[in-house]
């Protein structure tokens, strides 16, 4: 039975995908935090310094690690969003490092091979991209070709299939590149005619809370890309550097082909930006992920990333019904012998990460760190030799 235009439009709204970027936030630097930041870096620099770094790459050397990256940026999305985009020059500079400090960077399935085999080479590294923005193909794959690294793209694909930009996300930039002012609602077809005020970070939060709930709940896709653009005119911003330079799209099926033909291994990150606690829904975001992705790459995919690197014990047997050989998720951390390669850490890098952080990271400096906290915090909230409590007898208690 056919769908009529208000059938068709519910539908629409149905199937939107829930990204985090719908969570409005407007990252800010507070001078607390910036001092933080100097002292964190200094004290890594003396680590470095006193041959801390050179240990640390020894003893994590036959561990595999995991690099995550998102967006790139084709503008000034890193300032909006440092912890989403990275500038070319950072990305070039985080590669370069690996090259000169003899990183052995292997392609994803490789690496869990010999993961598995117990021959990985030393400080093998190996490279992933999560969601598929415009940037993985404009910014990252000519630096990734010029350095002769592989990756892994993992493409979410509702985006893909529509051809529209991330809708959340588009909305928090033009707000936040808009200057003090006010928003006409129904100049962006909005109920209620009262002005929004966007002087302020907090009113731009309820601003956008307002935009955004009505796109998500009241429009298809192609409304909520003319909400963008209106919006876009309202603020003063070019809706061109919205909409046509691509900052919030994904790769379409022409540049996921290219990337594919490059080398670059495509791989599955659901439909829409969502692993459900249902076992049903959950099959089904990797089936009409792999019905986009597949025939554009002419091979089956195996390899899988959690949406917002949000996972559970109980979807793993789902992932193994699935036909899914490896997960990645975003916990931080190394892969040694015996790693769950349905649960692989990773070692998150991002515009907002300086250089002396990166390089702490990735010589296992932190991972040690890691690993030494949670060992005394496990000490600290052990209970004592004798300890009582109710329900165990003083006698179980002097037997520890």
């Amino acid at each position: 039975m056919a769908l009529g235009e208000r059938g068709r439009r519910e539908a629409a709204v149905t199937e939107a995908p829930a990204y985090p970027e719908s969570t409005i936030v407007f990252e800010r630097r507070p001078a607390r935090l910036a001092a933080y930041l100097a002292v964190k870096r200094a004290f890594y620099r003396a680590m470095r310094l006193i041959g801390l770094f050179a240990l640390a790459r020894r003893l994590t050397a036959r561990s595999l690690r995991i690099l995550c990256y998102h967006g790139f940026a084709i503008a000034d999305e890193h300032i909006f969003s440092p912890h989403t985009f990275m500038r070319a020059g950072t990305f070039e500079r985080r590669l370069r490092y690996l090259s000169e400090r003899g990183f052995s960077v292997l392609g994803l399935g490789e690496a869990l091979d010999r993961l598995e085999r117990g021959d990985l080479p030393p400080r093998a590294v190996a490279i992933t991209i999560d969601d598929g923005f415009f940037g993985t193909w404009a910014v990252a794959r000519p630096i990734l070709a010029r350095y002769g690294m592989p990756a892994t793209v993992y493409v979410t694909t509702y985006h893909v299939a529509k051809g529209t930009p991330v809708f959340g996300l588009a909305a928090q930039y033009v707000v936040w590149k808009a200057a003090a002012g006010e928003l006409d609602p129904a100049g962006l077809g909005m109920p209620g005619g009262a002005p929004m005020a966007i002087g302020t970070d907090a009113e731009k939060r309820r601003a956008l809370q307002s935009i955004i709930g009505h796109g998500e709940r009241n429009l298809d896709e192609p409304g909520r890309a003319r909400l963008i653009e209106a919006l876009a005119v309202q603020t003063g911003t070019d809706p061109r550097a919205v909409v046509e330079k691509r900052p919030f799209s994904l790769v379409n099926p022409g540049e996921i082909r290219d990337m594919d033909r490059a080398g670059i291994d495509i791989q599955l990150h659901t439909h829409r930006h969502s692993f459900p606690a249902d076992r049903e829904r959950a099959l089904a975001e990797i089936r009409d992920n792999r019905a986009v992705l597949e025939p554009l790459v002419s091979r089956p995919l195996e390899h899988f990333c959690y949406p917002n690197g949000r996972w559970s014990e109980e979807q793993l047997p789902w992932l193994e019904e699935a036909k899914i050989r490896s997960a990645v998720t975003c916990d931080p951390g190394m892969n040694g012998p015996g790693a769950r390669l349905l649960a692989l850490k990773r070692l998150g890098d991002s515009e907002a990460l300086s250089q002396i952080e990166f390089e702490a990271e990735l010589c296992g400096l932190n991972a040690a760190m890691r690993i030494a906290k949670d060992a005394i915090v496990r000490l600290v909230k052990r209970p004592p030799r004798g300890y009582y409590s109710p329900g165990r007898s003083p006698r179980e208690g002097a037997k520890r």
